[in-house]
């Protein structure tokens, strides 16, 4: 857990170290070799969960000549504050996240890479929901459907297969179940990279985000602060605080809302979240912290723009794609809204959970961790967009469709999501022959019943309209949309997991781990009229076991190679709750080498970052349509990631990552007049590259410039690979003044070019693409005591 009393800043920090004199030599080679990476804004965190409590949160504002830490061995010894400004020495290598596992490893002696976004870089580059903070780690993209909501693509995989949590607890299948989270309530967005399966029980093969929220601290109160507009009408608030009741009972509470007219007007999308943190600490040794996070939303209702045949249309925008088919966008159709006008996808999330963390003495320590979720979400929208381009078409009223319109359905699904789950933990520390070993043994266990009611009209089209001018039109009624059908679908999960980390010799690390699960499903589906379909319907027991193995070894204090090889058997990569009985028999498989340098040089101003690794799975499900899977044998992924952080001095500073991604499909048949055996897997870019420079404090005048860029190479939009999304890269730009002590105003203008572009193609709507936002500016206040 993050600890407030370390600040942890950059966005894609993923390790520090330190100058070594012996080993010069080496270093510049290193230095040559790496290059720049990450960010230097400052970022904190803590060995695990249990020692969150014990950190002390520094006054912001207060610039340091920051301290190294080294991890302490129990929950008494709390680590001094630090505060690093954006011109300030790079975080510690020492920081620990908890999405790295339990064994409370530092960055540097975790085998595997991880990226860390902090609250404080969030708020600077004006990140308002965690997605976009995760966009800015190395080879991260996301989506924008609302239909699959918090959606991202890392390492070639997307949706499902990549698992995002919220303070480490899973919510069931990621584009069904989460929901966005505004970036004020978090201390911190997390990315651990490749599967981890074996850390958290669940299909997690492209990597893990775990979106981290604010605790309470004991010295003394704080306050923050958020007000912001921009284009579309766009406005994010927030107001939060920690608080000391008494010396052993400390309040945070945090409450932030997002509202926009949406780039395509009438996709009015907004939210308010509601987090509160109560912190009882009796005694150095026990720690109890209940918490409630309360998100209501409505995401923005743009499905996206129509694809349609250009050679009946004409008038194509450049710039966007290619089609091997003749389909492109005309001028008239971007930034038009065809959904219908009371269109329907909001949420109502309610997350109690309670921590409990028991240090027996300084080799033993116990962590529980028990939660509740509660969820009901709406859809409620013409989802599909279909370009006619022949007469014979009808609607569900039996009218004619003319070509030259765009043909809609009508989809949608009512959820309600129980769920309670329990982990516990101990870690224990001994000695083995001498050698120095940490053991983690626990078990989860959780029950989930989630049940999705949904219809649509029995015709192809429910209505049609203009191209260029889409009716706002009421959702309506249509025969054979109602009554709806029901499939509710109970998970029982129970694992048994360990870590262990022996300490061979001093730079000598053996990280390993395994877990093994009991799954149960069972998948229920009901037709219209209410009878039970057992064509469809099944129940299914599983047994996946998972482990991961690899050494850490410090070429000198300062520099450390790793490698790892890790396992994952899960269900398929797909929507879980969509499958049917016969769309899969056995556990999908994914197997992932990996290996890496992490450094710092030049006396800790210059961290950097790099990794290699491949990655094969089997037996897997993709999506193919809004409520259809299906089978994909193998995809196969490899790539290089870097990133770099260099702090030229106390002004200036430069940051930047780089990811380069080969994925494909191995035998693969989405439907029968589809093969994509061999084909690239979409929404996968080449290359993606961030790069960020600051520099603060202008001519020693209270004034920040900075600006950023971000480069995403081209992607394949459909399985088959006739769609083609042209490459592009955005420029943003913003200037901080510090009006007051503690109080800084911001103005910024993103995607400074108006670059138009295609953000994402999704597969399950073959018919439409989702654009990027255009130029957009924004002015907010931010105010921290």
């Amino acid at each position: 857990m993050w600890r407030r009393g370390m600040v942890l800043p950059a966005a894609s920090t993923a390790v520090t170290l330190f100058w070594s004199e012996p080993v010069r030599p080496l270093s510049y080679a290193l230095t040559a070799l790496l290059g720049l990476n990450s960010v230097s804004v400052a970022y904190a965190a803590s060995p695990d969960d249990w020692r969150s409590s014990q950190a002390t949160s520094p006054k912001k504002g207060r610039k340091s000549g920051a301290k190294d830490h080294k991890p302490q061995p129990s929950a008494q010894h709390a680590r001094s504050p630090e505060y690093i400004t954006a011109y300030g020495r790079t975080s510690p290598l020492q920081a620990v996240p908890v999405v790295g596992g339990k064994l409370g490893l530092s960055i540097q002696h975790t085998p595997g890479t991880i990226n860390v976004v902090s609250h404080d870089v969030m708020m600077q580059r004006g990140y308002a929901q965690a997605e976009a903070a995760a966009d800015s780690a190395p080879g991260v993209s996301s989506g924008g459907s609302p239909g699959a909501p918090a959606q991202l693509m890392m390492r070639g995989f997307s949706g499902n297969q990549i698992l995002v949590l919220h303070d480490g607890q899973y919510f069931g299948p990621t584009t069904m179940v989460n929901r966005p989270q505004n970036s004020f309530n978090l201390e911190s967005v997390q990315v651990l990279k490749g599967p981890s399966s074996v850390l958290y029980g669940q299909g997690a093969v492209g990597g893990t985000v775990d979106m981290r929220s604010r605790t309470p601290t004991f010295d003394g109160p704080h306050a923050n602060a958020l007000i912001s507009y921009g284009s579309f009408n766009t406005w994010n608030a927030g107001v939060g605080g920690s608080v000391p009741i008494t010396r052993t009972l400390a309040l945070r509470t945090d409450f932030s809302r997002t509202s926009s007219d949406g780039f395509v007007k009438g996709a009015d999308p907004h939210s308010d979240d509601f987090t509160t943190t109560l912190l009882w600490k009796p005694t150095s040794k026990f720690t109890a912290r209940l918490s409630m996070d309360y998100l209501t939303d409505r995401l923005s209702t743009y499905y996206g723009t129509p694809l349609v045949d250009l050679a009946q249309t004409g008038g194509r925008v450049g710039g966007l794609l290619g089609s091997s088919k003749g389909l492109g966008i005309t001028r008239a159709s971007p930034w038009r809204y065809y959904n219908v006008r009371d269109s329907k996808a909001g949420s109502v999330n309610a997350t109690p959970t309670l921590h409990l963390d028991w240090r027996v003495n300084n080799h033993v320590l116990f962590h529980n961790s028990s939660y509740v979720i509660y969820s009901k979400r709406r859809w409620n929208n013409a989802e599909s967009l279909s370009y006619i381009s022949s007469p014979g078409n009808i609607d569900a009223a039996g009218n004619a469709i003319a070509p030259g319109s765009i043909g809609r359905d009508r989809f949608y699904v009512y959820q309600n999501q129980h769920q309670v789950g329990d982990t516990l933990h101990g870690q224990f520390d001994f000695s083995i022959f001498g050698m120095k070993n940490r053991f983690v043994l626990g078990g989860d266990a959780y029950y989930l019943r989630f049940i999705r009611n949904r219809g649509f009209p029995s015709a192809n089209y429910a209505d049609s309209v203009s191209l260029v001018s889409p009716e706002a039109t009421p959702l309506g009624s249509f025969a054979g949309e109602y009554p709806f059908m029901k499939s509710p679908t109970t998970m029982v999960q129970a694992g048994l997991f360990l870590e262990d980390v022996l300490t061979i010799r001093d730079n000598l690390r053996l990280v390993g781990g395994f877990r093994y699960d009991w799954l149960s499903l069972d998948r229920q589906n009901y037709r219209q009229n209410g009878q039970f379909n057992a064509a469809t319907s099944f129940k299914g027991h599983y047994n996946p076991d998972n482990f991961r193995i690899g050494p850490v070894f410090d070429l000198t204090k300062n520099v450390s190679l790793y490698g790892v090889y890790t396992t994952g058997e899960d269900p398929p990569g797909s929507n879980l709750f969509l499958t049917n009985r016969g769309q899969f028999a056995k556990l999908s498989h994914s197997r992932q080498g990996e290996i890496g340098v992490k450094a710092s040089l030049l006396d800790g101003r210059l961290t950097t970052t790099l990794s290699l690794y491949d990655i094969r799975r089997t037996r897997m499900l993709v999506s193919t349509g809004p409520d259809t899977v299906a089978t994909a044998g193998v995809q196969k992924s490899r790539g290089v990631e870097w990133q770099g952080d260099f702090a030229f001095d106390r002004h200036w500073s430069l940051s930047g990552n780089v990811a380069y991604t080969y994925s494909r499909y191995g035998s693969f048949h989405p439907s029968a007049s589809v093969d994509a055996s061999g084909n690239q897997v979409p929404n996968v870019p080449a290359v993606t590259a961030n790069l960020w420079a600051i520099w603060s404090r202008v001519a020693d005048l209270p004034l920040d410039l900075g600006a950023g860029m971000r480069y995403v190479s081209a992607r394949k939009g459909d399985y088959a690979n006739t769609l083609s999304l042209k490459n592009y890269a955005l420029v943003n730009v913003f200037v901080g003044w510090h009006a007051y002590k503690n109080i800084t105003v911001y103005g910024r203008i993103d995607n400074i070019g108006n670059k138009h572009f295609i953000q994402w193609a999704d597969t399950g709507y073959a018919g439409q693409v989702m654009l990027g936002a255009p130029r957009s500016f924004s002015i907010s206040a931010q105010a921290d005591f």
